[in-house]
């Protein structure tokens, strides 16, 4: 079987200000939704109306819109900011895996011979 590469990828009209394609862009690359309306203003400043606009209109109509009752397959949960609310487990999962890949991005710079060698250059400079 085929996976689509953006499989996850949904509007969440309930967060969003207008059509929640920006809160589903963010929440699927695991960014914060107000710097990422905010780059769209800017670049809507600089590049002018209309390709941002259309750019904003194509992925509303090609995004599909979030299931409001999200299941386990579904990254997108019920608004995860209200105070008392526990995330589920495929929350806590998705964001375990998150944090363990980007542990070992980390863990791969600082094994680099290149960092060690930096390390020694600046000990030896002091």
């Amino acid at each position: 079987m085929r996976t689509r590469k953006f499989e996850g990828l949904r509007r969440i009209p309930r967060r969003g200000v207008i059509a929640g394609v920006c809160a589903g862009v963010a929440e699927y690359f695991d960014w914060n939704v107000r710097l990422l309306r905010a780059a769209l203003v800017i670049v809507f400043l600089f590049s002018g109306f209309f390709p941002i606009v259309i750019a904003y209109c194509v992925l509303w109509y090609v995004m599909d819109e979030a299931d409001v009752s999200a299941t386990a397959d579904n990254r997108v949960a019920p608004a995860p900011d209200s105070p008392g609310r526990r995330p589920t487990l495929p929350e806590v999962q998705a964001r375990f895996e998150r944090l363990d890949q980007r542990l070992r991005n980390i863990e791969e710079c600082v094994t680099d011979k290149e960092f060690e060698l930096r390390q020694e250059l600046k000990k030896l400079e002091a």
